[in-house]
């Protein structure tokens, strides 16, 4: 894909009133244009490569715009690796809008969305999953996911596909030599060991994919589901971890009918916590398809809560609702924390407790606060081990990297039934180069102009 030789602009921050605003302008144009809005005897070469300066911008008649700071940058030392100008004027919507239609008005175009981050793709400046890191760094909205996708885009998960990229070429490389000493009966590749590597390498995909699902649970929040008897505190619980009153309290009990949904950020991880409506056997009609819901939402939960009344005497009600709880962790690998709620009251003796080594236990009031924050240790700390979240094991791959991946592998697998079956090697060679050109794919080497333009139609403009 070529690149054309237009030159783009584009309001790099917020529309809207703010201190200052950002314009970034990126192509073989870029210096010349900013040369129109300065003074005959200060143009822009007079600035520093990669310095800052200070500046009155002009319009045609030579009448003050603004004044602005620049910055310069000289190809191919910059972001998209083409002359680039940064300008940072006084924010609001006037002075960004007279700057970027004068640019238009002398030859620049506006970019379009993504556009900057595509020309540095294809300048060679990035690859195409460090090209998705920046939009996913844009919109991540915990320290958690933003610390993963930033490694990301420092390279390391292209270095871990390279790495794996040129121990396939390797294995081809010997497989294609023994096809040419054919008739010599010459084979330079072993063949156990290759079925080892590919053993190895398969693993290694698993291991990939298996980040699919850990990357959305990190962006769009782990699950947790609030479960417990009508009148626990429930509702008291979510408004506690929220640390506003979210949800409508009542001594009445059966107050909430259906789930409420909301996001907090714990110990630096996004968590979409579910208030759910109290679970009891005898219930009238509306309040049974609530339960209904209740139910369903701690089957889609990684975490269960379970809150009972610290102050009250154990009810079947609450057996049975551990006992639900229990199976559905074990189907799913959930994990349940329990918590004695209302421990500001006075304790009944004949107080709900159930012990089992899948659940964890935490005393707490919702009233006062007592025990929040080592529930919301126990919260993260149910997660992150199950994630593995450290930057050097967490991989955050999106729906298009996920199907490369699984091409990939199931190349990869066809290859081990050919060695199993023993084949010639070149149908193992031929299965192993599609695996080599799905994850060449993967990193944007080889892709279409359809599935660039789909990838950065979701990018903001000024990116």
């Amino acid at each position: 894909m070529d690149l054309t030789n237009d030159t783009i602009v584009a309001l790099a921050t917020p529309t809207g009133k703010g201190s200052i605003a950002c314009i970034r302008i990126s192509g073989p144009q870029s210096f010349s244009l900013m040369n129109e809005f300065l003074p005959a005897n200060r143009p822009l070469e007079h600035f520093p490569i990669n310095k800052i300066g200070v500046v009155w911008l002009q319009d045609d008649k030579e009448e003050k715009i603004d004044q602005v700071t620049l910055v310069r940058y000289q190809a191919p030392h910059s972001y998209t690796g083409e002359d680039v100008v940064e300008i940072f004027c006084h924010g609001g919507k006037i002075i960004p809008s007279l700057i970027i239609e004068r640019l238009c008005t002398h030859g620049a175009r506006v970019a379009k969305p993504g556009e900057f981050t595509k020309r540095a793709l294809l300048n060679g400046k990035m690859d195409l999953i460090q090209a998705e890191s920046v939009a996913e760094i844009v919109n991540a909205e915990s320290p958690a996911y933003l610390s993963g996708v930033v490694s990301q885009l420092e390279g390391a998960f292209s270095q871990k596909l390279s790495a794996l990229r040129q121990r396939l070429l390797h294995a081809c490389a010997l497989l294609e030599l023994g096809l040419d000493f054919s008739e010599e009966d010459l084979e330079f590749s072993d063949r156990a060991q290759l079925r080892q590597e590919l053993e190895q390498l398969d693993e290694v995909l698993a291991n990939l994919l298996a980040g699919f699902s850990r990357g959305q649970a990190f962006k769009e929040g782990w699950r947790v589901a609030i479960i417990g008897k009508p009148n626990v505190g429930k509702s008291s619980l979510m408004n506690a971890l929220l640390r506003h009153e979210r949800v409508i309290v009542s001594e009445i009990p059966g107050t909430t009918r259906d789930t409420i949904d909301e996001h907090v950020i714990i110990n630096g991880l996004l968590f979409r916590l579910i208030d759910t409506a109290g679970i009891r056997e005898h219930a009238e009609q509306i309040e049974r398809i609530g339960i209904e819901r209740s139910r369903r939402a701690a089957r889609e939960a990684e975490v269960i809560l379970l809150v009972s009344d610290n102050s009250q005497i154990a009810s079947r009600d609450d057996f049975l609702l551990a006992e639900e709880c229990l199976q559905i962790s074990s189907d799913k690998n959930s994990t349940i924390i329990h918590i004695r709620n209302k421990t500001d009251l006075p304790e009944s003796p004949q107080a709900f407790t159930f012990s089992h080594n899948r659940i964890r236990l935490v005393r707490a009031s919702a009233l006062t606060g007592m025990g929040i924050d080592e529930l919301e240790t126990a919260m993260a700390e149910a997660v992150v081990p199950r994630s593995g979240q450290t930057s050097e094991e967490i991989y955050f791959i999106n729906q298009r990297q996920k199907l490369c991946l699984e091409r990939a592998r199931t190349a990869l697998h066809a290859a081990q039934a050919s060695l199993a079956k023993n084949l010639s090697a070149e149908f193992v060679v031929l299965d192993l180069k599609e695996v080599i050109h799905q994850l060449a794919e993967l990193v944007g080497e080889v892709t279409t102009e359809d599935v660039l333009g789909e990838i950065f139609a979701n990018f903001c403009i000024g990116k």
